[in-house]
Parts: structure tokens; C-alpha cells; sequence
């Protein structure tokens, strides 16, 4: 089951707990480093998300984390780009595991796509101190 920890709800004295824990852990350790994620993230206001893998997720609460519209989102399940399976009569769900990976490769995509246009500018630039 999925769990969001508001930052106003955890007191400080836990997310001191969690950043000694996190100490206590090897330097490189996963679970130390999610530790860590999640101390930074509840000292700077931000809320967390806990899920495992399998946790379902619905349309709403995907498109939230992808930060698209619901609508953008069904286009994207439709295509098939994101796994969905139907519960109910008509409501659909993704699991977890599936939203996270379709939101490393559109940030993977994106990174991509800005090297290539620092590349097409740095290009451009090179040919205008050519042309002077």
C-alpha cells in the first residue's frame, strides 16, 4: 500500500531519528541513500511518497507524479506506453514499478534532448564567430 508522509505531520525529532539511522548504514548503502532521500526531502517541506513495486496506482495519483494531465496520461496507457490493467467495471491501475520506469525514460529522453540542443546551439554560435 502507498503512503504519503506529509512534512507537517513527521516531527522533527523523527527526521533526525531517520538521518542518525541513515548514518548508521555503510556510505554507499541503498537503503541508507533512500534514508537520506527521504530526511532532505521532509526537512525541505516536501511530502513522500512510500511504495512498493507492486502497489497499484490510479490514473490520478500517475498523472500526478508524471506531472501530466489525466488526460495526457490515458493518451500515453492507450498507446501502451505505461502497462494498465482494468479493475471494476472500467477503472484502470498501474502498478508503481511500471509509472516509475516510464518516468526514468521520458527523463532519460529529456536529458538527451537538451545535450542535443546545447550541441545545435554551441554549432550555431561557432558558425556566427566563423561568419565575423
Amino acid at each position: 500500500m502507498t503512503s504519503v508522509l506529509s512534512f507537517s505531520a513527521v516531527p522533527e525529532s523523527e527526521i533526525d531519528a531517520l538521518s542518525q539511522l541513515r548514518q548508521s548504514l555503510p556510505e554507499k548503502s541503498e537503503l541508507g541513500m533512500a534514508l537520506e532521500k527521504m530526511s532532505e526531502g521532509l526537512r525541505s517541506g516536501a511530502g513522500i511518497t512510500v511504495a512498493r513495486d507492486n502497489d497499484e496506482v490510479t490514473p490520478s495519483r500517475a498523472a500526478s507524479m508524471l506531472g501530466i494531465s489525466r488526460t495526457h496520461l490515458y493518451k500515453i496507457l492507450d498507446a501502451g506506453l505505461i502497462p494498465s490493467h482494468v479493475v471494476g467495471a472500467r477503472d484502470r491501475r498501474m502498478y508503481m514499478v511500471d509509472v516509475q520506469e516510464y518516468l526514468a525514460q521520458t527523463m532519460k529522453l529529456r536529458a538527451g534532448d537538451a545535450v542535443s540542443i546545447a550541441k545545435r546551439e554551441q554549432y550555431e554560435d561557432d558558425i556566427l564567430d566563423s561568419m565575423e
